[in-house]
């Protein structure tokens, strides 16, 4: 059995296939795994719109846990990024708290009968799984998140917040959680399916690499590769003759777009987070000291990041 996609609303199809798939005999899923603002949408959707039968069970989740759940103690987390994790966990928590009854349900209902259940129906099970997972610059990374969930940092949405660039810069670098992206594939992850994507070199001239543990094998892609190189790598790794990537949900496209552009233009980042962010174990694995210095010099605003 192999819905007819493109006829039903992409959620509905979701909530079938994770909760009612199963029972059908669903296996061999295709799990998009991966901390947010990294381009997972546009891969998720452009699968879901693909009428290659071997796509039938897609699956996306940014978690499986509430992060102020995790364990800082876990094995999967190196010592040195526990008090990191901590701080996640503190704003997590925090976040949550401040949600409105109805947004509490809504994330709660999620949580119980789409991301529980994809745990529970395929990664508790021991199931084969075809995971993607993707990696970005850390800086753009955050920058991208905290514009999706400016209404965590501010209270409020940022049209009716009145916060003009330089209050967003101020905001953005006294408030975001700035380490996110360097834990997310230890602390969740590693943490979830045992898989270590740190355990072979990843080629950063290539951009895309394949790890494998038991029966489950990761695809890892950087952000940064054209939509082209991207589709290509999916389709060889998932074995279809053809896929297109489509984009989605890209901040340059929100109505707040020019105030994006404005915020990129003009924030600097300063020298300790940028250490933080370009000599940690996430940036020297998946970029190469050239292009972690021009990362710096992009954020620092400095040519050649000096």
């Amino acid at each position: 059995m192999h819905l007819k996609r493109r006829w039903i609303n992409r959620q509905i199809y979701e909530y079938f296939a994770v909760n009612l798939g199963p029972l059908l005999g669903w296996r061999d899923p295709i799990l998009v795994y991966q901390m947010g603002r990294v381009g997972s949408s546009s891969i998720r959707n452009s699968l879901f719109r693909c009428r290659d039968p071997r796509t039938r069970l897609v699956l996306m989740s940014h978690e499986f846990f509430p992060i102020r759940n995790r364990d800082p103690e876990l094995p999967a987390v190196d010592p040195g990024d526990r008090e990191a994790v901590r701080r996640e966990m503190a704003h997590d928590r925090q976040v949550f708290q401040q949600f409105p009854l109805r947004r509490k349900i809504s994330w709660l209902w999620r949580k119980r009968f789409y991301r529980q259940r994809i745990h529970d129906a395929y990664v508790r099970r021991g199931d084969d799984l075809r995971v993607i997972t993707l990696v970005r610059d850390p800086a753009a990374h955050n920058v991208s998140l905290f514009f999706q969930v400016f209404d965590q940092y501010a209270g409020t949405t940022i049209e009716r917040s009145g916060y003009g660039v330089d209050d967003m810069i101020r905001l953005f670098l006294e408030r975001c959680v700035h380490t996110r992206p360097l834990t997310w594939l230890d602390a969740e992850l590693k943490a979830t399916l045992g898989v270590d994507v740190y355990r072979q070199p990843f080629p950063v001239d290539r951009g895309h690499a394949v790890v494998s543990e038991g029966r489950v094998r990761v695809l890892v892609l950087r952000t940064e590769l054209d939509d082209g190189a991207k589709a290509q790598a999916i389709a060889r790794f998932l074995d279809l003759d053809r896929f297109e990537l489509v984009r989605s949900n890209v901040t340059a496209d929100k109505p707040h777009a020019e105030l994006y552009a404005e915020f990129l233009r003009r924030v600097r980042l300063p020298d300790s987070l940028l250490d933080t962010l370009y000599d940690s174990k996430y940036a020297r694995h998946f970029y190469s000291a050239e292009e972690r210095e021009r990362f710096r010099a992009r954020w620092s605003g400095r040519p050649n990041g000096s």
